[in-house]
């Protein structure tokens, strides 16, 4: 029988070994890392000197002098020399005075009333109008967006925004006027901000009893409080009221004051006031102006502020002259004007120039015949007063 040969298998081990297929991945490799040396190479070379160009241009300009112009300068006696840099003055802030006036909300309810009303205004001398938009009850009279403050708006508002830019339109600053402390809605919103009965109790305490309509006041010393009333003089900054008109910084006034608690202060009821008011005046974007009334700036009447306002150097402040009540000859309460003479008046400016003010408002405010406050409009300007009430 014929045998058959054994059949020799050949082994190709590079076929399966693998081992091509390294040597083909490590020259791609290779050849890409010359590839992106060369390139990077090439980049660095066209690159430098641009960049070495663009940074002398921006040094050069860094460097220039004040006025001078950026093209070169030829010879000549005709050619200017480049001017010397001088120091740049800081900037005093200019607080505008004149004639101030109050106007009813429901005299510019609308843009459309706020303009006319403006050009009345205008032609009597009126350069900036006040618009109370949160009275001495808490009541606000626009829309707010204040969380606390969400219980205090009235069942009439007004389009804030609309009539402020109104008036601003018309060659008129429109003023917010805002009460502070004098609120009797948002202690109700949050009990903290509320002045309380004695030093260890949560009852709400009122300026008289609950029988005679007795009122809750927030507390000056509430860091809730303060929040609020600086968060409602943004919120009126931001609907274009530039300048503010802030009544009742002050404590508390009324009846049973002896048991009224205000908590742990740190200082006097005058240093926490100060720092307070200071506090608001440095709210950007907006010129806040403090109202007191005039007995309490001349140190007759300061209970409420614990000395005189003028010792609280807030630099813009309005003095309100109140009516006197009086018993005339018929034995019936009358009303008197306040004495408006220039000497008057001037006393009243003593201690707020010795205590910082810088700019100094009048309102007359039981003055209400024209020509009567016409005179002490007058006496206002010639005591030195910047600003005053044309209208009451």
């Amino acid at each position: 029988m014929k045998k058959n040969k054994p059949v020799k298998i050949k082994r190709y081990r590079r076929s399966f070994s693998g081992s091509g297929d390294r040597n083909n991945l490590l020259r791609r490799i290779l050849l890409w890392v010359v590839i992106l040396a060369v390139v990077f190479g090439l980049g660095w070379l066209i690159a430098k000197p641009g960049l070495d160009f663009a940074s002398s241009l921006w040094y050069s300009y860094k460097n220039r002098e004040p006025g001078s112009s950026a093209a070169p300068e030829t010879g000549g006696a005709s050619s200017s020399q480049p001017a010397q840099a001088q120091p740049t003055p800081t900037p005093v802030p200019q607080t505008a005075g004149g004639g101030w006036a109050a106007a009813a909300l429901s005299a510019a309810d609308t843009p459309e009333k706020a303009a006319a009303l403006a050009l009345q205004l205008k032609a009597q001398g009126v350069e900036h109008v006040v618009l109370t938009l949160k009275d001495d009850r808490g009541y606000l009279y626009y829309p707010s967006q204040v969380p606390l403050a969400q219980t205090a708006v009235a069942s009439t508002t007004i389009d804030a925004a609309a009539v402020a830019k109104a008036f601003r339109d018309a060659g008129i600053t429109p003023v917010a006027g805002l009460c502070a402390f004098k609120d009797s809605i948002a202690p109700y919103a949050d009990r903290s901000m509320a002045v309380k009965y004695g030093s260890e109790g949560d009852i709400t305490w009122l300026d008289s009893s609950a029988e005679l309509g007795g009122k809750p006041w927030l507390n000056p010393n509430s860091a809730a409080a303060q929040q609020y009333i600086a968060d409602l003089i943004a919120e009126v900054r931001d609907l274009g009221f530039e300048t503010v008109l802030l009544q009742n910084l002050q404590f508390p006034q009324g009846y049973s004051l002896e048991a009224a608690s205000y908590g742990a202060m740190d200082g006097s009821k005058e240093q926490l006031l100060a720092e307070v008011g200071k506090r608001y005046e440095a709210i950007e974007g907006v010129e806040v102006w403090f109202e007191f009334p005039s007995g309490a700036v001349s140190g007759e009447e300061i209970a409420p502020y614990g000395a005189s306002p003028a010792s609280f150097g807030l630099q813009r402040v309005f003095v309100r002259l109140e009516a006197a009540a009086a018993t005339n000859e018929a034995g019936e309460n009358i009303s008197v004007p306040p004495a408006a003479d220039a000497q008057a008046l001037a006393a009243l400016l003593e201690p707020l120039r010795a205590g910082g003010t810088g700019a100094f408002g009048l309102r007359a405010a039981g003055i209400i015949d024209t020509a009567a406050l016409a005179a002490a409009n007058t006496a206002a300007q010639d005591a030195g007063f910047t600003s005053f009430f044309v209208l009451p």
